[in-house]
């Protein structure tokens, strides 16, 4: 996590992120949550963030979408409609391949001053299964995961959200078969997000294959309000829909030119840069060489209802159709001005075996990510008779 934190520092530095304390109250607008939406606010005193969340089996999309947040709000502006992961594979060296269903709930270890409420730890942290297994062919099974003091009165298959000081932490833990995903979002004071994805398995299946997983968060930037927002690519406005590498380059670590993502408000400024960070370059597009996933980024207009690439969730589907998405839509809007957008953002993960005498990690659970960082001036929203303040 330590890389992941730097990272993001390093962003915020490079795009000049407005910092706001934690103790800044922010007015302004805030989410109304509908069951079963369940509305966080951080810190607990004075928030800065305000969102609803769902977990697994309560998400939207064909199959569910895993931890799901919704009318996520920065200091009582709007920051994103909804961001969750609808569409996820896994896909093997042999012709075996899988679409996963994201709405299988399964037990982590929780305490309970964490679980569906804000909480601070006092024994241990979250851990799931991803947390667990560091080992390159041994599995921990179910929780408690054979930690030592711990017991099934430990487990908890809700969503987990712990007060990290600077920032709160959501977590999550669901299964499809013997895969075991774990799902988290941080937010930060200063309005940094971090997405993470972990890719483990539960019981060891498989193991003896090599083979990838794919994640594609699916976020709805919708920058204080649904209107107006552009996409820039690497500081290139975008006019149309479009799919894209991280790279110019589909080989790592040959990535000569590494690209950036930001959804701006065309009328304020404010917006959000996705920037990857380092564990999202270790396996890169079609590293299978079966062309099933050939992109890392897809920018959309926003169609209610469409969750991915299908409007289904068939298991054999193996491939991510990115032109089902990406189809020469505008997105730039009458005169650049943008219009309602969404973004696509891929990671995978490859777990070998048999490559070679200490290379075998295919049950060690690896995570990436990208670190979202707000960019233009994201102070607190203060309202007076319904409208802003200057």
């Amino acid at each position: 996590m330590l890389t992941r934190i730097l990272f993001r520092l390093a962003g915020s530095l490079l795009v000049a992120t407005a910092i706001v304390p934690a103790t800044a109250y922010a007015q302004g607008g805030a989410p109304t949550c509908v069951a079963p939406e369940t509305l966080l606010e951080w810190p607990a005193a004075n928030p800065v963030w305000r969102l609803c969340w769902l977990r697994p089996s309560q998400s939207s999309g064909p199959q569910g979408s895993g931890l799901e947040l919704r009318n996520v709000y920065y200091n009582g502006r709007l920051v994103l409609k909804r961001a969750h992961s609808p569409v996820l594979f896994a896909e093997y060296t042999t012709s075996t391949c899988y679409r996963d269903w994201k709405d299988f709930n399964t037990s982590f270890l929780a305490e309970a001053a964490m679980r569906n409420t804000l909480g601070v730890r006092s024994m241990f942290g979250p851990t799931s299964s991803c947390d667990r297994s560091n080992e390159p062919t041994i599995a921990y099974g179910a929780c408690p995961f054979q930690i030592p003091g711990r017991s099934s009165a430990d487990c908890f298959s809700g969503v987990s959200i712990e007060d990290r000081g600077d920032f709160v932490e959501l977590t999550t833990q669901y299964n499809a078969a013997w895969y075991s995903y774990a799902s988290r979002f941080r937010l930060y004071a200063d309005g940094a997000i971090d997405p993470e994805f972990g890719f483990g398995n539960f019981d060891g299946t498989n193991n003896g294959i090599t083979h990838w997983h794919h994640n594609y968060w699916r976020l709805d930037f919708d920058i204080e309000g649904a209107d107006n927002d552009v996409i820039y690519e690497s500081n290139v406005l975008q006019s149309s829909e479009f799919a894209s590498l991280r790279c110019n380059s589909s080989t790592i670590p040959a990535c000569a030119t590494e690209r950036t993502w930001e959804v701006r408000d065309s009328v304020t400024g404010r917006g959000y840069r996705v920037m990857p960070t380092a564990a999202d370059y270790v396996s890169p597009t079609n590293q299978s060489g079966r062309n099933f996933h050939v992109r890392d980024v897809i920018g959309t207009q926003y169609i209610a209802g469409e969750f991915g690439d299908r409007p289904n969730n068939n298991l054999n589907d193996c491939i991510f159709a990115h032109a089902a998405l990406a189809n020469a839509g505008d997105i730039g809007g009458v005169g650049g001005a943008g219009s309602d957008v969404v973004l696509y953002y891929r990671v995978g993960v490859r777990d070998r075996t048999n490559v070679g005498a200490g290379t075998q990690d295919s049950m060690i659970c690896k995570r990436a990510g990208p670190a979202l960082v707000p960019t233009g001036d994201w102070s607190p929203a203060v309202f007076k008779n319904g409208f802003e303040a200057p």
